[in-house]
């Protein structure tokens, strides 16, 4: 039976949390679970709507985001637990155009629900509740770039102002948002590809992506990266990187896995091939639809076949 008809079938809702900094990438990454799934399968939500304080409470009271005490985690336990029952909430929701808090919307859960959020399992609760922890976690630069970008362009925030709210966040992301690197099951790293632009390229975005993940008692059924070193001679004409080393990382054994460059769409065919074999479907579209696929896309691809992997063992 395919996977997307066994938890269907299952009548349970999963919730899969990810957790990072403001402007972190955290949606970039859930949106290859959501292609993947498909829409009417997954909904999602931001924690910034479980937001205790406005932005003018917070500034008088000299508080950020990041503090918990500035947050409802006891509302959002209460909400996770009754979507994990099937039942519509009464969500709050949080105005980032005026930074006030606007009333309620009714929210409905999919079989798969993703919160997103500064402290997605910050507390026991909240951990015992959620069924697989992300943690996105880019370096200084990268962050601040997307956050800029972000906050300027989409939230119409005064650039100046947002440089400033950075700065002032910063002890407290190390407090109380960094330490949940703890609990997750895979901790994504980004940073700034070692690999200079290709000559003319219009995109010259490019990062280096690292994945540590937990080590696993229950074994997984075999997936190959197919590296054909002939092939790669005649046709690639992109630069790429992988390397793979077993770590200790909070007390945790783990495997952690660098991609870097661009790895042509014949070394995935077998990763993108698992996913249809546990979907029983091919997904309406991969990350990236050209000849390669660069690290990001890379890891949204594994993302999702360890999501999936999770969601498969939880209902077995």
């Amino acid at each position: 039976m395919r996977l997307l008809d066994r938890i269907l079938d299952s009548g349970k809702v999963f919730v899969v949390a990810v957790a990072g900094d403001s402007g972190s990438g955290k949606t970039t990454f859930t949106s290859g679970i959501k292609r993947i799934l498909g829409e009417d399968m997954v909904c999602s939500f931001s924690m910034d709507d479980y937001h205790r304080l406005d932005r003018e409470e917070r500034r008088r009271l000299g508080v950020t985001p990041l503090c918990p005490e500035a947050n409802r985690f006891d509302l959002l336990a209460l909400h996770l637990a009754a979507l994990k029952r099937g039942e519509t909430i009464d969500k709050p929701v949080y105005d980032h155009s005026t930074g006030s808090i606007s009333g309620t919307v009714p929210f409905s859960p999919s079989p798969v629900v993703i919160v997103e959020g500064l402290h997605p399992f910050f507390t026991p609760d909240l951990r015992r509740l959620t069924d697989f922890k992300v943690f996105v976690d880019p370096s200084r630069s990268v962050k601040r770039r997307w956050k800029l970008c972000r906050d300027v362009r989409d939230r119409g925030y005064d650039p100046q102002e947002v440089m400033r709210e950075i700065l002032a966040r910063e002890p407290d992301y190390k407090l109380y948002v960094d330490i949940q690197k703890v609990y997750a099951e895979m901790v994504i790293k980004i940073q700034e590809s070692a690999f200079p632009p290709a000559l003319m390229e219009e995109d010259r975005e490019g990062y280096s992506v690292r994945l540590i993940q937990q080590m696993l008692d229950v074994p997984l059924d075999e997936v190959h990266l197919t590296i054909d070193l002939s092939q790669i001679m005649r046709i690639s004409e992109q630069e790429f990187r992988i390397e793979f080393q077993r770590d200790d990382y909070y007390g945790k054994r783990v495997g952690v896995m660098t991609v870097d460059g661009k790895l042509h769409r014949s070394m995935i065919e077998d990763l993108e091939g698992k996913l249809c074999q546990i979907l029983g479907t091919a997904p309406p579209s991969w990350p990236g639809e050209e000849d390669y696929v660069d690290a990001t896309g890379m890891a949204k691809l594994i993302l999702s076949w360890r999501c999936l992997e999770k969601l498969a063992f939880l209902i077995k």
